[in-house]
């Protein structure tokens, strides 16, 4: 066999230090690549993993070999079952304020037993391009939804369903979702589940009644004082085309595209929900 190293290059819509998180934190590494139980992206840190297909489950051993973070982090590949010893490398070039690329090396794939279908350059680039170019891009790239939907309805109308979505069009996100606030800006918005367990945490940032909502969420659901809002925001505005005919549009995100679909069809439905509630009344 050719020693011919396996190499793929992507280029992200993530900021480097994004990218270089996801591959080097246990939790984030867990929602797209591999479970571990220990991770340090520090020269001679050892661990291991199990990963494979549905039919055969493989014990990994890896060594941290080099760390230059968030450029390139570099670490040992192997099977303690089977002979062979190959090296896996990230390395990640800014390409602008929200641009990463990403080059992953491996190289040494031709010392596992070739007789093996599984341990094949051909196995392995159909797993890295599945990390590099499906699940990797899922994980650190993000989307907004947008829904707009027509309502014919009086503004009162539906700016009162809109700030009591408890029993109406909150259950689209949970059958007995509930959002607590005044809405006045600067007030706490707290989104709890069936359980009373609080499942969001926001503040309104701007409000004027029948016009245009604007609730910024922590990342956190417990956040400290002073902790500032994240990325993630639901923006709400209701425009009037004519007499009792309303556009209402809801902005929300940014989130993860591997979450788009689910939250997408969440929206669908509340949306629907506002908008035959209001017209029934």
């Amino acid at each position: 066999m050719e020693a011919k190293p396996l190499i793929l290059e992507r280029t992200y819509n993530a900021p480097i230090e994004k990218v270089w998180a996801a591959i080097t934190d246990r939790k984030q590494m867990k929602e797209w690549y591999f479970e571990l139980d220990e991770f340090k992206a520090e020269k001679g840190f050892k661990f291991q993993f199990t990963g494979g297909d549905e039919k055969v489950q493989y014990l990994h051993e890896c060594e941290i070999l080099e760390s230059d973070p968030p450029r390139k982090l570099s670490y040992s590949w192997t099977y303690p079952e089977y002979k062979g010893y190959s090296v896996l490398t990230w390395e990640l070039f800014s390409e602008g304020e929200k641009k990463t690329r990403l080059r992953l090396t491996h190289q040494g794939l031709e010392s596992f037993p070739q007789e093996n279908p599984n341990f094949r350059v051909e196995s392995f680039s159909g797993g890295w391009n599945y990390f590099v170019n499906e699940a990797l891009p899922k994980f650190v790239e993000t989307e907004t939804i947008s829904r707009h939907i027509s309502i014919h309805a009086l503004s009162e109308v539906i700016w009162n369903i809109l700030l009591n979505p408890g029993g109406q069009w909150g259950k689209a996100f949970g059958e007995n979702a509930i959002a607590k606030s005044d809405w006045n800006p600067g007030s706490n918005v707290v989104w709890t589940d069936e359980t009373g367990d609080i499942c969001a945490f926001g503040i309104v940032a701007e409000h004027r009644p029948g016009e245009y909502l604007q609730v910024d969420m922590y990342d956190d659901i417990d956040p400290a004082p002073g902790t500032q809002t994240g990325a993630y925001s639901e923006k709400y505005k209701l425009t009037k085309t004519n007499d009792e005919n309303y556009v209402l549009s809801i902005e929300a995100g940014p989130l993860a595209k591997k979450d788009i679909q689910q939250h997408a069809a969440m929206w669908d439905q509340a949306v629907e929900i506002i908008r035959d509630l209001a017209e029934k009344r």
